[in-house]
C-alpha cells in the first residue's frame, strides 16, 4: 500500500519550454488553405435587360456577380453588385432597376430587410422585390453555364 501511495505521489516533470525550431502553432490550425476562387462570365438578358456579368465561384458556390446592364433605347448603362450567402441573396448594391438612382440592400440569412438605402430615401418593396427577382436569375443562369462548363473541360 506504502508503495502505491508513494507511486500515487511522485511529481510530475517540470514543463518544458519548446525549442527555437518546434513551431509553437501548427501551419494547418492556424491558417486553413484558402479555397480555389474561379470567375466565370456570362450574358443573359433577365426581364428584357441584357446585362453582361461576371460571376466569383469559392469551393463550388457562387460568391458574387458583378454585371453591367444596358437600359431603355438610349442604351443607358448601369452596374450593380450581388453578394450570396448559398442561394440567398444578402447585399446589392448598384443602379436601382426603375431608375437611375444608387441603392443599397443588405439582408440577412433569413432573407430580412436589413437595409434598404436610395441616398437619404428608403428602396419601395417593388424595387426590393425587382432587384431579388433580378438576383436570383442571374444566379441560376451563372450556376447552370458554371456547371455546363465544368462538365465540358473534364
Amino acid at each position: 500500500m506504502l508503495a502505491a501511495l508513494a507511486a500515487c505521489s511522485k511529481q510530475s516533470d517540470p514543463p518544458t519550454t519548446p525549442s527555437s525550431d518546434t513551431p509553437l502553432v501548427e501551419q494547418l490550425a492556424a491558417d486553413p488553405p484558402a479555397a480555389p476562387v474561379e470567375e466565370f462570365r456570362g450574358a443573359f438578358a433577365p426581364g428584357g435587360i441584357a446585362a453582361d456579368y461576371r460571376a466569383i465561384f469559392s469551393s463550388n458556390q457562387i460568391k458574387s456577380i458583378a454585371e453591367t446592364r444596358q437600359v431603355g433605347a438610349s442604351a443607358t448603362v448601369q452596374s450593380g453588385e450581388y453578394e450570396f450567402h448559398g442561394a440567398r441573396l444578402i447585399k446589392y448594391q448598384g443602379a436601382a432597376l426603375g431608375s437611375a438612382q444608387d441603392i443599397e440592400l443588405q439582408f440577412d440569412v433569413q432573407g430580412k430587410v436589413l437595409v434598404a438605402r436610395a441616398g437619404e430615401n428608403t428602396v419601395s418593396a417593388e424595387e426590393i422585390s425587382a432587384i431579388r427577382d433580378r438576383a436570383q436569375s442571374l444566379r441560376s443562369h451563372a450556376v447552370a453555364q458554371y456547371a455546363v462548363r465544368g462538365h465540358d473541360q473534364h
